[in-house]
């Protein structure tokens, strides 16, 4: 459980623990970074830590809290409204492309550090990116309910689809190839295909145009 002093110094260095956390995780890994070295590149000493969070444990739990709640707001917020399933899952892709291209290293600490989260901390994350995913699900069989889609199995297409948007993670950097619209362009007619839509350029995508996630 975090403890966090109030006031602008104290909310401030907060998020320079967190900033700098995701920085040391991303590059070395939870088990490798240690509270010493945080502390030092934060500047603050490393007893000064546990003002902000218990342990290593506590701050991890903490991110990853943080990265599913948001990414879970961001997609109920877009998504708000909207009522036909092909520009439903338009907006899901659209959603998802955007926070995972802004927020690279805390998506994939979310994604390879879940299994260093104690088994309170697991089971908290676990039902958050449950959350996150039935959203998707609830999509696909919404569309496959009244004709607009064709999957042979609902949960195996939401979990190959969230894996495929996914994958920008690895590849994608600012100022590549490809601008962030055409990518997100792409994914969306590569998603509607795996939905069984054989010609997403005449769906009736009505997508819901929100700023960065």
């Amino acid at each position: 459980m975090s403890v966090r002093p109030v006031g602008s110094v104290g909310e401030e260095t907060a998020k320079s623990i967190k900033r700098v956390a995701v920085e040391l995780i991303a590059e070395q890994g939870f088990e490798a970074m240690n509270l010493r070295q945080l502390a030092g590149r934060v500047g603050v000493k490393a007893a000064s830590l546990y003002n902000y969070f218990s342990g290593k444990q506590a701050l991890l739990q903490d991110l990853l809290r943080g990265v599913m709640t948001e990414l879970l707001e961001a997609s109920r917020a877009e998504l708000a409204g909207i009522t036909d399933p092909v520009a439903q899952l338009s907006t899901f892709v659209s959603v998802h492309i955007r926070f995972h291209v802004d927020r690279r290293n805390e998506v994939v600490i979310a994604t390879t550090e879940l299994r260093s989260l104690d088994v309170e901390g697991y089971r908290e994350i676990v039902k958050l990116r449950g959350a996150y995913e039935k959203q998707l699900f609830d999509i696909l069989e919404r569309g496959q309910a009244n004709g607009m889609f064709e999957v042979p199995n609902v949960k195996i297409a939401a979990y190959s689809i969230i894996a495929a948007l996914t994958g920008v993670t690895l590849w994608y950097r600012e100022g590549g190839e490809l601008e962030r619209q055409e990518i997100i362009r792409l994914y969306t007619d590569l998603v509607l295909r795996m939905a069984g839509i054989a010609d997403p350029a005449h769906a009736s995508v009505k997508v819901k145009r929100g700023g960065t996630a």
